[in-house]
């Protein structure tokens, strides 16, 4: 079973100027603003495109990153589109995520944003999800 899945928004990694916060004693690391936004964008617009429960099986994603400006490394946006999967209720844990293949980043200045692919991978008895 293969599902495609549209995110209408630039997207943006979590590395990008990270902070960093103090609550209480301890101090943590947080991704930036730009990030937050996307990411609660993308969130809604998976959920919205998503009817069904988490899927539970190891899959396969093609993402196709649409960026504004040619910048940002590949892997810091697939950690990003791996947590927006799992935020969003497609897959249960970004975990479950055993291939990348053919994702890779492009620019579209007029209509950033993320186009992904995602496939369920056969389980050791041969079953889908």
């Amino acid at each position: 079973m293969t599902r495609t899945l549209v995110i209408e928004s630039a997207p943006r990694t979590k590395k990008n100027s990270l902070q960093r916060v103090k609550r209480g004693k301890r101090i943590f690391t947080v991704g930036s603003d730009a990030h937050r936004i996307w990411e609660q964008k993308a969130t809604w617009q998976l959920r919205t495109q998503w009817h069904e429960s988490p899927w539970q099986c190891p899959v396969e994603v093609t993402a196709l990153v649409y960026r504004e400006k040619a910048i940002g490394d590949l892997v810091g946006f697939l950690q990003a589109i791996g947590d927006v999967l799992e935020k969003g209720g497609v897959i249960e844990n970004d975990r479950q995520i055993a291939s990348w293949d053919g994702s890779r980043l492009l620019k579209d200045t007029d209509r950033p944003r993320v186009e992904v692919e995602i496939r369920a991978l056969r389980d050791r008895r041969d079953r889908a999800c």
